[in-house]
């Protein structure tokens, strides 16, 4: 009687479980993944760089970055490359904080969100020490 009263009970719990656990598991089926993050790293003051992100995705993706969570505008000194962002000459002053490359679907909304990467700016002999009328180019 006791295996009578389970049986009918235990197809009811399955598929709630499986619901509550399909997120948790991934089956919210992300398809955007980063096949290169970008990744902290030393730098000098006024010299190239480069933060590289890679992503795969079964359709287009438009990738973007972010400095602090603020879209990054692309400039002569400071510019999206494919899915990278290359910086022609560092700079201690406009490049620190928290760099994030960012993949979005735009067909599915699907949004991926890398890892936070930032530079430890170097200084060699007086590269850093600039009259403050050069501060904004």
């Amino acid at each position: 009687m006791g295996a009578a009263r389970g049986t009918p009970s235990s197809p009811r719990r399955l598929p709630l479980l499986s619901v509550l656990l399909l997120p948790l598991l991934g089956g919210a089926q992300a398809t955007i993944v980063f096949i290169k993050e970008p990744s902290s790293q030393d730098a000098l003051q006024g010299r190239r760089a480069l933060l590289r992100c890679e992503v795969e995705a079964p359709g287009p993706v438009h990738v973007y970055w972010l400095l602090d969570g603020a879209p990054v505008q692309d400039t002569e000194r400071r510019f999206a490359q494919g899915s990278s962002l290359s910086f022609a000459a560092v700079d201690r002053l406009q490049d620190s904080g928290a760099f994030q490359c960012v993949a979005r679907d735009d067909a599915t909304g699907e949004e991926a969100h890398s890892a936070n990467a930032s530079f430890n700016i170097k200084c060699e002999s007086g590269s850093c020490a600039r009259p403050p009328s050069t501060l904004n180019s």
